[in-house]
């Protein structure tokens, strides 16, 4: 079963603001709305608006660690607010001043702009409750003042929590860095409170003086500003002389283009640095990140690398361009850069790109672009001087290289990934390997050709490298399979979270000649010394879990001895189950299914059962899974059908169902002949087709649509009921429900059972039942274990149960017994728990 993808990074962040925006305004109009003014003290509320948006607009901005830090002096008008003003008033001039400032000078993007307003307009909610809480009523002397600290303290909190969290969001990763900032904006919150809280009793002194001292403070601000400015100047000079140095530590050291990236990010406080250079004729790009390793790849003529590159060639000057009038770059996703053509003398080497500022506090300005043409001009007397040393090298080198490396995508191969492998091995260290196996990449070779097959790889491998830790290795090793070398991996968890980073690496189209492709991945992972201490049998290890993501839509797994289908006992069980089928020593049992309006019969699910010889009874996701893998699904579901079949047939004689239901696996439809074999049976056994009822799950229907859904169409057209089961787990509900041949809905139990105690499971419950009403779709819940449940539901508008509440699966006589024995209690259309 595939769990539902997750949501868009943006929608989480715009859920997290509509609760936020929300929280603000139910403590707005509920207990801060009953809250008068706190003492005599007043200043007109559009005073600190005003002041609210001069605050947003004069920012101090701070360089920590690689972090540009952005500082309000917000709280001094918060605090003066809580003292001065009516609570409901100081949250509006919170929000609108604030949103002023960020809309005309900021313009900041909606959402953005969304979650800044919503933790402005909490924090203020929140130091109004603290202070009010605290605060002995109307004292505006120093009996108050450590209110006002909480209350700042508690807002400084606010803001926080809420920042790191649409952050983490959005990146899908807990923001640390952020935290490492908070104990400064903590710091400054003191500050600004105290400044506060002079402004408070200069009010109550002497109102004038307040003027002064907002002189003053601007002009400690203004002065602030000039001196970081001189100090990043300072600070600028010295590194540059370092970079000199570096550089030629760099070209002995064979890493000049690394160091100069790495140089690059730091002098510049950039996201990102790359460089383009020749290589064996052709244009490659060099890049990195500030924390991620090197990147290789060869441009492509007419992409936006190329278009860039071009775009810079032969200037005289480094220049300053923007995604806006440069669009290319916006392709490259970035919103400024800085580049360069590097030369030594007259002699073009490479152009060097440093693309957007760290933190988004401020842009490129002219003295980034001065201080990165002196840089350009060092890293093209630099890198010409490593290119003349490892043409010297080339020739012995190129051979090895070659055989280590795919020509493809330049990343390691199978045997330099065997060997690094090896290697890590060998000294003993704890490590993990993923294999990651490309979803959809046949049909792009098979829809668009080879060629546009061999482009994705290539945007693959650059995506993968991206979303992998600094050491990590990874390797391309053959077709569109995957492999990466995790060193120092301690537990699953680490391993499977870096996994699922290159899983939601691959969400995002691709763009190869114009056309958009969405692939996905899926990925297995093996650890040593957990799975294997042998490099080959951990490869085979991720291979199998690689193999049961595919299979089961879930993504990542991780190996598990006790699901892999090639040990000696499930070989073992392949034949025992192949011997079942053919002597019919499989059973089937049925679950009677229930008119909640009626309270009646109306039909059962045949669920298949094994009693092993020597393992006693075993449930079907024991052996089905087997059957689906070996191909014996197809014998064993014929077994199923046919049996169940007949049996609904002798119900129909009499005065039993007249309905049955038999669950599908995704191999029966994408059997050509199944339509047929299936019109055999019911011709066989006398049975309508409309008596028949087939289930199947989303994901089943969804591995190849293009297959699968003709071969419905043509069942639902012979008369047969086609149920989507466990409704509501599946990836792709809504899109597809509308071009499938529907008859029927099954809501999955891990809903219904928790619905009682949950609100959120009983929403969607309610939310899916009403989806299929408006269809004109009969309904069935399944999991239902009480009366009381099956009641709601009725309530709620379900037309039909299953459940335990009712009975488990029985074998035929039985169950036929079990008919018998709830028609002859009296009051059929009560519902009741029956033994």
């Amino acid at each position: 079963m595939t769990a539902a993808p997750a949501a868009a990074p943006w929608r989480r962040v715009a859920i997290l603001a509509f609760a936020v925006l929300a929280a603000t305004a139910a403590l707005t109009f509920g207990p801060v709305s009953s809250m008068g003014p706190f003492g005599a003290l007043s200043v007109p509320w559009l005073a600190l608006l005003v002041a609210f948006a001069a605050c947003e607009v004069f920012l101090i901005h701070i360089e920590h660690r690689r972090e540009a830090v952005s500082l309000s002096l917000s709280t001094i008008p918060l605090v003066v607010g809580l003292y001065t003003v009516d609570p409901v008033a100081l949250v509006a001039a919170r929000v609108i001043g604030s949103g002023i400032a960020l809309v005309v000078h900021r313009r900041q993007a909606p959402l953005k702009l969304a979650v800044n307003l919503g933790h402005m307009g909490l924090e203020a909610v929140v130091a109004i409750l603290v202070f009010r809480a605290l605060a002995p009523g109307g004292e505006l002397g120093p009996a108050s003042w450590p209110a006002a600290v909480a209350a700042a303290l508690a807002s400084d909190l606010v803001q926080s929590a809420v920042l790191v969290t649409a952050i983490s969001l959005y990146q899908r990763r807990w923001e640390g860095a952020l935290t490492e900032t908070m104990a400064l904006g903590t710091a400054a919150r003191l500050v600004d409170t105290a400044v506060a809280l002079v402004v408070v009793s200069v009010l109550r002194a002497e109102p004038a003086a307040v003027a002064l001292l907002g002189l003053a403070g601007f002009a400690l601000v203004w002065s602030y500003r000039a001196h970081t400015a001189l100090r990043v100047q300072h600070r600028q000079l010295e590194h540059l002389y370092d970079f000199t140095q570096v550089m030629g530590d760099a070209v002995l050291a064979e890493r000049t283009v690394e160091a100069l990236l790495r140089q690059a990010c730091d002098l510049l406080h950039s996201d990102a640095a790359w460089v383009y250079v020749e290589r064996g004729g052709k244009t490659h790009r060099v890049g990195t990140t500030v924390e991620g390793a090197l990147t290789l790849a060869e441009v492509a003529p007419g992409s936006p690398d190329a278009l860039v590159e071009e775009g810079v060639r032969g200037r005289s000057r480094p220049e300053l361009i923007t995604a806006t009038a440069t669009p290319a770059l916006a392709a490259l996703g970035v919103a400024e850069a800085l580049a360069a053509e590097l030369r030594s003398g007259t002699t073009a080497v490479g152009t060097l790109v440093v693309a957007d500022r760290s933190g988004e506090v401020r842009a490129f300005d002219d003295e980034d672009l001065r201080l990165f043409a002196m840089l350009a001009n060092h890293a093209g007397m630099a890198l010409a001087n490593s290119q003349l040393v490892d043409r010297l090298r080339m020739n012995a080198d190129e051979s090895e290289y070659q055989s280590l490396h795919d020509s493809l995508t330049d990343l390691p191969n199978r045997a330099h990934f065997s060997r690094r492998l090896e290697e890590r091995l060998a000294a003993g260290s704890a490590l993990g390997v993923l294999l990651l196996d490309l979803d959809g990449f046949k049909d792009v070779n098979d829809t668009l050709g080879h060629q546009h097959g061999d482009l994705l790889l290539q945007q693959v491998a650059k995506r993968l490298r991206t979303a992998l830790r600094h050491g990590d290795t990874l390797a391309r090793l053959g077709g569109d399979e995957f492999a990466v070398l995790l060193p120092d991996v301690v537990g699953s968890q680490a391993a499977v979270s870096v996994a699922r980073g290159l899983v939601a690496a691959l969400e995002r189209p691709f763009d190869v000649s114009d056309v958009s492709v969405e692939i996905g991945g899926s990925v297995g992972v093996a650890l040593s010394p957990l799975h294997g201490m042998e490099a080959d049998g951990l490869l085979q290890r991720a291979d199998i879990a690689m193999y049961l993501a595919k299979a089961n839509h879930t993504g990542v797994e991780v190996y598990d001895a006790e699901r892999d289908g090639h040990t000696p006992e499930r070989l073992a069980l392949v034949g025992e189950l192949r011997h079942a089928i053919a002597e019919g020593h499989l059973e089937v049992h049925y679950q009677p299914q229930m008119s909640l309006a009626t309270g009646d019969v109306v039909g059962a699910e045949a669920l298949v059962r094994w009693q092993h010889p020597t393992r006693g009874w075993l449930p079907p996701d024991e052996f089905v899974a087997v059957a689906e893998r070996t191909g014996l699904v197809r014998p064993l579901t014929s077994f199923v059908l046919e049996t169940a079949l007949r049996e609904c047939a002798r119900w129909r004689e009499g005065d039993g169902p007249e309905r049955i239901s038999v669950n599908l696996s995704a191999r029966s439809l994408l059997q050509p002949t199944f339509p047929d074999d299936v019109r055999t049976l019911l011709r066989d056994t006398g049975v309508p087709a409309e008596a028949l009822c087939l289930e199947l799950t989303e994901t089943s229907i969804l591995v190849e649509p293009r297959r699968t859904v003709p071969v419905l169409q043509q069942l639902a057209q012979t008369g047969i009921t086609i149920a989507i089961d466990d409704f509501g787990t599946g990836q792709s509900s809504l899109a597809y429900l509308k071009q499938l041949p529907v008859g029927e809905i099954k809501i999955d139990k891990s809903f219904v059972m928790t619905m009682e105690e949950d609100r959120a499971d009983e929403a969607i419950v309610c939310s899916i039942i009403q989806l299929a009403a408006n269809l004109d779709l009969p309904v069935v819940a399944e999991g239902v274990e009480s009366m009381a449940l099956a009641a709601r539901l009725r309530g709620a508008g379900c037309g039909f149960a299953q459940g335990f509440g009712f009975s488990k699966a029985l074998p035929a006589e039985s169950f036929v017994a079990w008919v018998e024995e709830w028609r002859k209690r009296p009051g059929v259309g009560e519902l009741r728990v029956v033994g």
